[in-house]
């Protein structure tokens, strides 16, 4: 009678081409946290930059790297920069605003002395009349009727509230390749004495904005490859040139949906994908 030989169990990890990123917060920030999400199957640990300090980053990369080893599993980690820092400022309570009233917004104005809402970016410099702006992540919608010294007049679209420190997206502002701001450039030197493995980009709108943070890491003597996030009306429109520069891309989909139609999310998503096989680049959703 012959025997029947098993087949030797070969795990699914063998098999998997999707891999899984998970991001570091405050009930991840620890070391038995960190192992936990490498043993559940995270490939890739994600740093969000808006937040926390170098120290703090230190640490936690600290954890990575000794639940990496316990492991036994190469995990990869993933700066994520905060961009321009484009929300509104700081102001007491709410600002109830109504279709076709006239708004100003001013870079760090004092709302109770001078009436413009304040903002923590300098949108003078950037917006041109005509550009749309929607604020309280897209609940209101706004459009630049003029551009002044330092302020900016809108005119309101619909009726709605204004908080403190809400995001702002301008899908029609070009920013002249301006995105990598002093915040980005101090974190970059920090991730490249860490030797990080990846560095994501918010705010792409061109390749050359890969190609110029490129650059700067190259200055540094980093090794990192360059995560395009697409989250732009121009990254849309660019999408070529920003695959062909970066060495993958993560597709924002909260943002995207507020800067291009929502409708359009799902076919564009799907259209960076397949470009991404196509080129042999990584796509993170």
């Amino acid at each position: 009678m012959n025997k029947t030989t098993k087949a030797p169990i070969v795990s699914l990890d063998n098999f998997k081409r999707t891999k899984i990123i998970a991001t570091v917060g405050p009930s991840t920030n620890s070391y038995k946290a960190i192992l936990g999400l490498i043993k559940a199957g995270a490939n890739g640990i994600r740093l969000n930059f808006s937040h926390g300090t170098h120290d703090e980053r230190t640490q936690q990369i600290k954890w990575i790297r000794e639940a990496s080893e316990s492991c036994a599993k190469p995990v990869a980690i993933i700066q994520d920069l905060q961009g321009p820092k484009i929300r509104l400022g700081d102001f007491e309570g709410i600002i109830n605003v109504s279709k076709g009233q006239t708004v100003s917004f001013a870079l760090n104005a004092d709302y109770e002395k001078t009436g413009h809402i304040p903002t923590q970016y300098e949108l003078a410099d950037k917006v041109k009349r005509g550009e749309r702006i929607y604020l309280y992540d897209g609940k209101v919608s706004a459009t630049v009727v003029s551009v002044g010294k330092g302020v900016v007049h809108v005119e309101i679209k619909n009726d709605g509230i204004l908080l403190k420190r809400k995001g702002m997206n301008l899908p029609d502002t070009d920013f002249h390749g301006d995105i990598i701001t002093a915040k980005d450039r101090a974190d970059l030197i920090y991730g490249a004495s860490q030797d990080i493995d990846y560095v994501a980009l918010s705010f792409v709108q061109t390749g050359g904005d890969i190609l110029e943070l490129k650059k700067l890491l190259k200055n540094m003597n980093s090794q990192a490859r360059v995560i395009a996030k697409i989250e732009t009306k121009a990254a849309v429109e660019h999408l070529e040139d920003i695959i062909e520069a970066s060495d993958g891309m993560m597709i924002a989909r909260g943002d995207l949906a507020l800067e291009t139609p929502p409708e359009s999310v799902p076919i564009v998503q799907r259209q960076i994908i397949t470009m991404g096989i196509t080129h042999a680049k990584p796509t993170i959703v």
